[in-house]
């Protein structure tokens, strides 16, 4: 009883930082492209920038808060991602799916996995 107690343990810490790491790889990776942009924007702001950067802070608070409680860090996550995904379809111009499932899906693929390791906690 006590080793599948242990193999549990072990699955649940692996999709626990399976979850980290996909989380962090892809909000360094937004926030990478986000501040080189703004470094070296020469044109005004627009609505859809402001959109964009505000996107960015809320996941990647997400996944601040995820490290720590799985559960709220999840559901900032998962609900975020399906915003932000919403958001790039109606804001695309061409190949709306496309562009909303590459650049949302690994948050919300993030959040999701947090959610299932809280509820198997």
């Amino acid at each position: 009883m006590k080793n599948n107690i242990s193999k549990y343990d072990r699955k649940l810490k692996i999709v626990r930082w399976i979850a980290r790491v996909i989380g962090s790889l892809s909000t360094a990776f937004f926030l990478f492209m986000i501040i080189g942009d703004l470094m070296f924007i020469s044109e005004p702001y627009t609505l859809e920038g402001v959109m964009v950067v505000g996107f960015a802070i809320v996941l990647t608070v997400g996944v601040l808060i995820a490290w720590w409680k799985e559960g709220i860090g999840g559901v900032i996550l998962t609900i975020s991602a399906i915003a932000f995904a919403m958001f790039i379809y109606f804001t695309a111009g061409r190949y709306k799916v496309l562009a909303s499932v590459l650049i949302s899906s690994p948050f919300l693929i993030s959040g999701v996995l947090f959610l299932i390791t809280r509820h198997k906690k």
